[in-house]
């Protein structure tokens, strides 16, 4: 089957996606749909800024720093929206259950910049269908969500495996084992929320450059000049936002320790769609056993499982995307012992009716890096989003944009500091 996450290239150039995402009112200019970041005004109407990487946290960034007045141009290699990044698809998942307090409490930050940005393109971009969260009793990740969903204040209800069959009778929980719903979870449209973006960001003025990769970035004084496809350009700021590609990026002023890995997930045939539509099926995390997936919604058939586990490291500039049979049958094998209504295959050596290959930017850690370059400020740049970063990157964009603009970021990124591990200077600029 074709894979119909694949937006054709007149869809693309138009920003549309194949996402069938019902319509809540229109952009505007009126202040209260205004991206929420302080400081328009002609301090930064001069401030000339470079986005490299246009994916989730750089649209975000473009459509911030624009709506502040900044001139933006966004630097992508490839297209908007491409499926060679993090950011491409139909769904991720959005939620603030977390065995850590730190993202718990940053997503209550995020959840309203969702909003507003729903609010200024006219879609809904975010899918409300609940979360249910299992796993055994006195199991780590367990009682770690438990107690930062306590710390944090947010509402959830414990379920036993009588319970969870009751109120979600497609799932399959061992006698051993409980659950934790919490109502807020719920998907993201991914690629709609890339294009609403760069919809904004140009709304705002941003320059979007596609199929323009940079050759090289020079920090020098106090601005920077970014070598492109385009040609050498001044600018008074940079940020760095390239997904995959950001250590190269930075590799000769600072060497981090992020692994691109190559991860796949699938979808896969129901008996009953309507069971499993997302009205009556939730986003879900094996906390113990690290599957997660998605109920079937918008054009997409089937409903999607993938295992949050690096994979093998990948080069992101191969262009060996090819999903493995094996991979697929590990995800329905998984289904076929936790979910009841799953369909029979077609074929038991290709389980899926379509897989498609991903990357994750894994930190050593799985905490994101965000700061400016050692010896030249005015370069900021974000990465390591670890295969859990999408929620995130609205908020992140919004950070980016701040720290651009030389405003407090709003949150303690004493967390993100990369030199938290052994990091080198390969540089002249210093560590």
């Amino acid at each position: 089957m074709q894979d119909p996450e694949i937006a054709s290239e007149e869809q693309t150039s138009a920003l549309t996606t194949p996402y069938d995402s019902p319509r809540i009112g229109g952009w505007g200019a009126s202040p209260e749909n205004s991206p929420r970041i302080a400081g328009r005004g002609a301090s930064t109407a001069a401030l000339r800024v470079a986005v490299i990487g246009q994916g989730g946290v750089g649209t975000a960034a473009a459509r911030f720093l624009a709506a502040a007045g900044c001139q933006v141009v966004g630097f992508e290699q490839f297209q908007l929206d491409h499926d060679r990044g993090s950011s491409y698809g139909g769904s991720r998942i959005i939620r603030r259950v977390y065995p850590d307090p730190l993202y718990a409490s940053l997503m209550d930050a995020a959840y309203p910049l969702w909003h507003d940005l729903e609010r200024e393109c006219g879609e809904e971009l975010l899918l409300p269908c609940g979360g249910l969260f299992f796993g055994p009793e006195g199991h780590p990740e367990m009682i770690a969500t438990e107690d930062a969903l306590t710390a944090v204040g947010v509402p959830y209800q414990r379920l036993s495996p009588a319970d969870t069959a009751e109120q979600h009778p497609q799932f399959r929980l061992r006698s051993d084992e409980y659950a934790l719903w919490e109502p807020q979870s719920g998907l993201l449209r991914a690629s709609r929320c890339v294009l609403a973006n760069a919809t904004g960001a140009r709304a705002y003025c941003a320059d979007l450059r596609e199929q323009c990769p940079i050759r090289a970035i020079e920090p020098h004084g106090s601005g920077v000049r970014v070598h492109s496809a385009a040609g050498s350009e001044e600018f008074d700021r940079a940020v760095i936002t390239g997904g995959p590609w950001t250590a190269g990026l930075i590799a000769p002023w600072l060497e981090l320790p992020l692994r691109v890995t190559r991860q796949q997930y699938a979808h896969f045939a129901v008996e009953d769609p309507a069971s499993f539509a997302p009205d009556r099926f939730p986003v879900w995390i094996d906390m113990a056993e690290l599957f997660y997936g998605f109920p079937q919604h918008d054009a997409i058939p089937g409903i999607k499982a993938a295992l949050h586990v690096p994979g093998p490291t990948h080069d992101p500039n191969s262009p060996d995307r090819s999903p493995s049979d094996g991979d697929s049958q590990l995800l329905y094998h998984y289904l076929t012992r936790r979910m009841r209504g799953m369909a029979v295959p077609d074929s038991a050596d290709s389980p899926a009716i379509f897989s498609k290959v991903c990357l994750y930017t894994m930190s050593p850690d799985e905490d994101f890096v965000i700061r400016p370059l050692p010896g030249a400020e005015q370069v900021i740049f974000l990465g390591g989003l670890s295969g859990h970063g999408f929620k995130f990157t609205v908020l992140l964009g919004q950070i980016a944009a701040r720290l651009a603009m030389g405003q407090d970021p709003g949150h303690n990124l004493e967390r993100f500091r990369p030199d938290r591990w052994s990091a080198s200077s390969t540089g002249s600029t210093g560590s």
